[in-house]
């Protein structure tokens, strides 16, 4: 009743605390204060339960009234009290601190490796009773605790905390497999092992001590799992035929045991009484024969009389009287007694039952396994003659053993579905990561193809690329050609004109080598990696005068006007030379009569560029005309020469050597005129105005030719 009504308040303290929420800020001094009953609390629960169960509830009541929000702090208090109720072995208490842990909001820091810890101490619980399949079912769900190892090493803070977590996990589960597996006895004296468990402890065995270096925990910690690491080599080495090693091994833990408890202020008769009681079960191990002096010899510790056992299991059992923890009484008797029985002492055997049965704090169902080998004793024991409970020992006896082997049986079933489970799971897992070797080989050679098929569509293009270069360096041979026939046969025609002034003639031979001059470019221009690009800043005006000086006019009627100008412009002044010098030379060309006027300003449209027209009134081109105009392949049957080709491939040049944007276009009205248009980059005109004698007029660009070299 007492166990219950403790349950119900807990849970009903949990659930209260849970539906709280904080409404201020976590007071540190407070915060402190439960760490630090927690702490203490953690640190006793083997030393002092009764202090380590007082620190606990402080701790726990200061959190509820003054700290409702400090999860971390409520989940560390209810672990630290489910263990002190552990020990003291008070389970309905125990498993009601563990479900208040799990009942909490896991919004806590430290929430998952808390509930890892309260799930470990329910397994303790578990194993206590004897129900292994629900205790080994709850210990396969811990997992690898992997996770743990990770974030340790994010919370470095609590390092403690989760190492703790993990050496109760190894404990637990090294525990399970040579304490309450195989039917394993008190003493654990002619306990076979089954090769399952024999490699399950080895794997665990292997894991643990490649991990002890790294843990940092209380020494209370290492004590309990140095018992548990040479336990565990004790029970290999009683089932090898090879016993030393193993022996051996569990010896240096126990060597190391005593040494930390020589340590001022870390003594504890809990952990002595565990080191006097190992120590008495390896010597009363029937298992080691005639080998028993041989090892006696390499390993100084081994008990191997009669009185050095009994002494130590002597020893063992007061200390373990001395604690508040009635299973570790009643083991301690249960496992001095059978020594006692099988050693033909029977006046001490009878003496440690009768401790057993006037021992008020055990009660039954505590530890059936303990209480089986107990009545066993009894029945086999003098105190059995005559006696009126033998009945009732016989009968509580035949009920516990139904009891555990039914419990063996589901822990043997269960691990044998684990066992498949795991067998299949491994084979999924084989499957899987062959079917993402396959999908990874697979995806490898479809991205190596697709990079070849890449590969093999820019060599095709770079061939078709060649091929059209080829066929236009062709194209331009032919044009050329027939370009200088069309560009020189007007001045033939001067030049059989036996009348022709001695200027004139020489006007029209400067004419004929602009003409060769401007073919010696354009080839250079057209062909890669032919005239080369220099870039400058340069005044305009400059240009235009150079380019009014060096234009052909044979016809007098018609007037050249270049209007001044203060602009600069970015890119290659030799090829501007050469681009205006061939616009106004073909305007002149089609100009019979009127003017050809020159001029520049900042594009309205962007003022990065300098705009510059070349306006004539000349015979104009119709639409057709128009469209050809800029067509290397087309400009001859419209009646221009190389001029043009030049000017678009000048562009060009200066698109792709400067701002993207410059162009060449055209705009004309037949029998009106033509004007050309095009686009330069644009450098230090920020400060540039309009000159008052400038056009007034807004251009209309709807119908022209545009040659936008930047598209």
């Amino acid at each position: 009743m007492k166990n219950a009504a403790r349950s119900l308040l807990l849970v009903a303290c949990c659930l209260l605390s849970a539906c709280s929420s904080p409404s201020l800020a976590p007071d540190p001094v407070l915060r402190a204060r439960v760490d630090g009953l927690n702490k203490e609390a953690f640190l006793n629960r083997y030393s002092d339960i009764p202090r380590s169960l007082d620190c606990g509830w402080q701790a726990l009541t200061l959190v509820n009234d003054s700290l409702p929000g400090y999860t971390d702090g409520r989940m560390r208090a209810f672990n630290n009290l489910a263990y002190a109720y552990y020990m003291l072995d008070m389970t309905d208490s125990a498993h009601a601190c563990l479900d208040s842990v799990e009942l909490l909001d896991p919004s806590g820091s430290n929430a998952e490796v808390e509930h890892t810890i309260a799930q470990l101490t329910r397994i303790r619980l578990l194993q206590r009773e004897c129900r292994l399949a629900e205790s080994y079912g709850l210990l396969h769900d811990v997992g690898d605790i992997s996770s743990l190892r990770r974030q340790r090493h994010r919370n470095d803070a609590n390092a403690y905390l989760y190492d703790f977590a993990r050496m109760e996990y190894y404990i637990t589960s090294l525990t399970l497999n040579y304490h309450y597996r195989n039917d394993a006895v008190a003493s654990s004296s002619g306990t076979e092992l089954t090769p399952d468990t024999r490699d399950r402890m080895q794997l665990i065995l292997d894991r643990v001590e490649a991990d002890m270096p790294s843990f940092k925990c209380d020494y209370s910690e290492v004590l309990a799992l140095n018992y548990a690491i040479a336990h565990s080599h004790y029970r290999l080495a009683a089932v090898s035929t090879d016993k030393l090693p193993a022996l051996s091994r569990a010896f240096q833990y126990i060597e190391h045991s005593q040494r930390i408890l020589d340590m001022p202020g870390h003594y504890c008769d809990y952990h002595q009484a565990n080191l006097y009681q190992l120590r008495a079960f390896i010597g009363a191990d029937t298992s080691w024969g005639d080998d028993l002096l041989r090892l006696h010899d390499s390993l100084p510790l081994l008990p191997v009389s009669v009185d050095t056992v009994l002494d130590l299991f002597h020893r063992s059992t007061d200390m373990f009287f001395d604690t508040p923890d009635p299973y570790q009484h009643l083991g301690a008797v249960v496992a001095a007694a059978e020594y006692c029985l099988r050693v033909g002492d029977t006046v001490q055997a009878e003496d440690y039952y009768a401790m057993a049965l006037a021992d008020t704090t055990w009660r039954d169902g505590m530890a059936p396994k303990f209480e089986a080998m107990l009545y066993d004793g009894l029945l086999r024991s003098q105190l059995s003659t005559f006696d009126f409970r033998l009945s009732t020992w016989y009968d509580r006896q035949v009920s516990l053993l139904s009891f555990i082997s039914k419990n063996e049986r589901e822990d043997v079933l269960l691990q044998r579905r684990l066992d498949t489970s795991q067998s299949r799971n491994r084979f999924y897992a084989w499957a899987t990561g062959i079917g993402a070797a396959f999908v990874i080989i697979l995806t490898i050679l479809v991205f190596m193809l697709r990079r070849r098929s890449v590969r093999l569509r820019r060599e095709t293009l770079a061939l078709q690329l060649a091929k059209r270069q080829d066929v236009e360096r062709i194209a331009n041979v032919e044009t050329c050609l027939s370009v200088l026939r069309h560009d020189i046969n007007p001045f033939l025609s001067y030049l059989q004109n036996k009348n022709l002034s001695p200027a004139l003639r020489q006007e029209v031979l400067d004419q004929l080598l602009r003409t060769f001059d401007n073919i010696k470019n354009w080839t250079s221009l057209s062909i890669p990696s032919g005239l080369q690009f220099r870039a400058s800043v340069f005044p305009l005006e400059e240009v235009f005068e150079s380019v009014n000086a060096s234009c052909a006019r044979l016809d007098h009627d018609v007037d050249l006007i270049f209007y001044p100008t203060t602009l600069q412009v970015r890119g290659d002044r030799q090829l501007v030379e050469i681009l205006l010098r061939n616009l106004v030379n073909n305007a002149l060309q089609h100009t019979p009569e009127g003017k050809v006027t020159v001029y520049a300003e900042l594009y309205p449209d962007d003022n990065r560029f300098v705009h510059i027209e070349v306006d004539d009134t000349g015979t104009g081109m119709d639409a057709d005309t128009l469209e050809n105009l800029f067509r290397a392949d087309k400009t001859i049957n419209v009646g221009h020469g190389f001029g043009l080709i030049l000017c678009r491939y000048i562009i060009k040049i200066h698109d792709d050597n400067t701002l993207r944007g410059c162009r060449i276009w055209a705009e004309s009205t037949p029998g009106q005129g033509s004007t050309f248009h095009c686009l330069l980059a644009s450098e230090g005109n920020k400060d540039w105005s309009p000159e008052p004698w400038r056009k007034n007029n807004k251009h209309d660009y709807g119908t022209h030719q545009d040659n936008d070299c930047g598209r």
